[in-house]
């Protein structure tokens, strides 16, 4: 931070005349101002401006890991994502709830200090509501954290598999493609120890169009490239908080494939 030396000189100076005054006068205490024309961030008695003094502590952010499956939008509110401005604030009374990743501007700093406004940061897969995508799960074996978030997602099961061993794999994928397909569901979740033999299998399925939940980038990419309709997460590589949110991602998909994507598929159909 660099020092403007002719402020540190006025000020130097004041100090040494204040003092001078007070060792002539006997007074015991001095009041040193700035010089006129140098903001020193001390608004207090500007009442107008009240909250914008330098060095106020920020607002106090929480963050929102679980939130419960009943809980709506109306309760809730808006989850605010990107850089929230000022104007984005507007409307919104009691808390500010933000997406991960997203930050408030400086403006906007001052409207949350002006309003009071708490603010607390909510996962992708809580984001406020149950979503409105119907979709179904199908899990093999069994996976605490996987039994979570289809509770919290509001997830449907697979009809008709008879089983979670890793024989009733087959099964899951076609209950999936039948659902799919007669769009009884528009998605399709299946929980597994490992995603290739899974995933494999899912693709050969013409109407099914599965990735593998990785990380957030390959979810990503599957629902912007693929219009992937099914997700294959290994839950032992996988937290509840990781697999909540690649989940809740995923779920925002169309479910449906780029026109292009769709016509090299259909192309493709015909190779032997």
């Amino acid at each position: 931070m660099d020092v403007d030396p002719q402020l540190v000189s006025k000020i130097t100076d004041a100090v040494l005349a204040a003092l001078a005054a007070r060792a002539t006068s006997g007074t015991e205490t001095v009041s040193v101002h700035a010089p006129i024309g140098i903001c020193t961030g001390d608004y207090s008695k500007f009442p107008e401006l009240a909250g914008k003094q330098t060095g106020a502590a920020p607002p106090e952010v929480k963050k929102v890991e679980n939130i419960p499956a009943d809980t709506g939008t109306t309760h809730l509110g808006p989850v605010l994502t990107g850089v929230i401005t000022a104007s984005k604030l507007s409307g919104i009374d009691g808390t500010v709830y933000l997406a991960p990743g997203a930050r408030l501007s400086p403006l906007a700093m001052d409207v949350v200090k002006q309003r009071g406004l708490k603010i607390q940061t909510v996962s992708n897969a809580v984001s406020g509501k149950i979503p409105n995508t119907a979709w179904l799960w199908w899990m093999q074996g069994h996976c605490p954290s996987a039994a979570r978030v289809i509770e919290q997602l509001a997830g449907k099961p697979a009809e008709g598999v008879g089983g979670s061993t890793a024989q009733n794999l087959p099964a899951a994928v076609r209950a999936a493609a039948s659902a799919l397909g007669n769009s009884k569901a528009k998605l399709a979740v299946l929980f597994v120890p490992a995603a290739a033999r899974a995933v494999c299998l899912a693709n050969r399925c013409p109407g099914l169009r599965a990735i593998v939940g990785t990380c957030r980038q390959a979810v990503q990419e599957g629902i912007d490239l693929l219009g992937a309709n099914v997700l294959v997460l290994e839950y032992p590589h996988h937290g509840f908080k990781s697999m909540a949110e690649l989940t809740g991602l995923f779920l925002t998909s169309p479910g449906y494939p780029p026109m292009e994507v769709q016509k090299q598929l259909t192309d493709l159909a015909a190779c032997k």
